[in-house]
């Protein structure tokens, strides 16, 4: 797996760097619009926002940088709302482990299309290198992860379950999610648009964690 790409080198003081930053950006998402990613690189960036290259890289190592530094713009909205989907996952965990696992792979996956609608050719060239997660670690450094808050989700509906080790299926529950969708944008990255995908992918995940009815029920009396 790629290194993760830490956006930006220094962070801006002023309104004049805070400009610079914006023009960067929004260079970057023109080109790719209109010229595609092959053309995608740190000279024509400068050159369409208007600014010279040492000034760019004041800011950004790379365009992956750039790219990450993008993503998170893009995503800056959902920030506002974690505390409240991080309360809204926990309650769901108390009553449906099957309702948590929906509503858990349905954002996960709505992160990655809102960044491939918007980024196309070149999301699907860094998306194993961008974690939205570690980004919002950062502003939240109490929020639980994934693999964090799951075991406990697990205990509460352990009498359902065929797994024992509640941290490792969290663990593969996280990796199953996180595989998949990067597996699917490197081979077929449209099929995550579709809610078909999503159903799917959480009926994988509820398959690996329940019993089947069979593993449930009592064993046969011998004749």
């Amino acid at each position: 797996m790629a290194a993760r790409h830490s956006p930006l080198r220094r962070n801006p003081t002023q309104s004049r760097a805070e400009a610079t930053l914006k023009a960067i950006r929004e260079a970057t998402l023109r080109i790719l619009k209109e010229e595609g990613p092959a053309r995608l690189n740190t000279n024509r960036i400068a050159e369409v926002a208007g600014i010279s290259i040492g000034s760019l890289y004041q800011y950004y190592a790379d365009k992956h940088a750039i790219a990450a530094d993008i993503c998170n713009e893009l995503l800056m909205s959902e920030l506002g709302d974690i505390k409240r989907l991080d309360r809204q996952t926990l309650s769901l965990a108390r009553d449906s482990l099957d309702s948590t696992l929906a509503f858990f792979v349905e954002e996960h996956v709505a992160r990655h299309r809102r960044l491939y609608q918007q980024l196309k050719g070149f999301y699907l060239e860094i998306h194993w290198s961008y974690d939205f997660e570690v980004y919002s670690r950062k502003l939240y450094p109490n929020k639980p992860s994934t693999a964090e808050w799951l075991p406990s989700a697990l205990q509460q509906h352990h009498a359902v379950l065929r797994v024992h080790d509640f941290e490792l299926a969290a663990q593969m529950v996280v990796n199953a999610l996180e595989g998949t969708i990067h597996a699917t944008l490197d081979r077929n990255p449209d099929l995550i648009l579709s809610q078909a995908f999503v159903d799917e992918l959480q009926a994988m995940l509820v398959n690996y964690l329940k019993k089947t009815p069979t593993e449930g029920a009592p064993p046969l009396p011998e004749e």
